[in-house]
């Protein structure tokens, strides 16, 4: 009897064994993340950026344009920023209206961590993005937004602001076309001419306001052979009315 139980044993040892042979293999087609470089802009984030490789870059919110006329309630107050716990409350929050809101000017021109980030897919295919902060304070709060409201988000990751001053800063860029007709925003938008025998050297990276602009945009700052200065926009035609564009250039 001992004999035939230690057979059994056997038999189910092997057949364990033969089993966890067996390979399994997903059919799933899985995203490829890539790290987050500095050479990518906040408002450029693409869905295959590891979100970890997010974790830790400092991000600044840019300032008002107060040469804007048109006030939008995004200009002095926002729903969108929270603080974590067990209650959400927008970050320093003020009443209004019945609702709790967080004043710009509470972030303007501040630097925070980011601690978190998060994108998740809604019912409707809709895109949110959720960044988790964290100020010079230690105080968390959430900003969030649509990925298609991206292009517009009034931030600048700092250290592609780093990346963009040791690319540009004291080298040559050449108009591609024969000539350009743009306008300079350092001159009141005064038309200016661009050709390619010309030498444009760049001196500066400096936030600038245009006239529909409803936060500042970082732009390079340019000299030409004439030793006139104007500003080429670092960007889309989306995010910059006025002026020419680095995609006009080559380095």
């Amino acid at each position: 009897m001992k004999l035939r139980n230690l057979s059994l044993c056997v038999w189910l040892v092997a057949a364990s064994s033969a089993s966890a042979q067996i390979n399994y293999r997903d059919t799933e087609k899985k995203p490829i993340l890539i790290p987050y470089d500095s050479s990518m802009a906040f408002q450029h984030l693409t869905a295959d950026v590891a979100p970890l490789t997010l974790v830790g870059q400092e991000i600044t919110f840019l300032k008002l344009n107060p040469k804007r006329l048109v006030k939008n309630k995004e200009d002095s107050l926002l729903d969108n920023i929270k603080v974590k716990g067990m209650v959400e409350v927008p970050y320093k929050s003020v009443l209004k209206g019945g609702h709790l809101y967080t004043p710009y000017k509470a972030v303007e021109n501040k630097t925070f961590t980011i601690a978190d980030y998060d994108r998740k897919t809604l019912e409707g295919g809709a895109v949110m993005l959720t960044f988790t902060l964290r100020d010079a304070d230690r105080k968390l709060l959430v900003y969030q937004l649509p990925a298609e409201n991206l292009g517009g988000a009034p931030v600048i990751i700092n250290s592609n602001y780093e990346w963009l001053k040791r690319k540009y800063i004291g080298k040559q860029l050449h108009l591609r076309k024969t000539s350009y007709k743009t306008e300079n925003l350092l001159d009141g938008n005064k038309e200016i001419t661009l050709k390619n025998d010309e030498v444009l050297s760049c001196t500066d990276i400096a936030v600038l306001f245009g006239s529909k602009q409803k936060f500042g945009l970082p732009f390079l700052i340019v000299k030409n052979n004439a030793n006139e200065e104007f500003a080429i926009g670092i960007g889309k035609k989306s995010e910059y009315a006025n002026g020419p564009l680095i995609e006009d250039f080559d380095l």
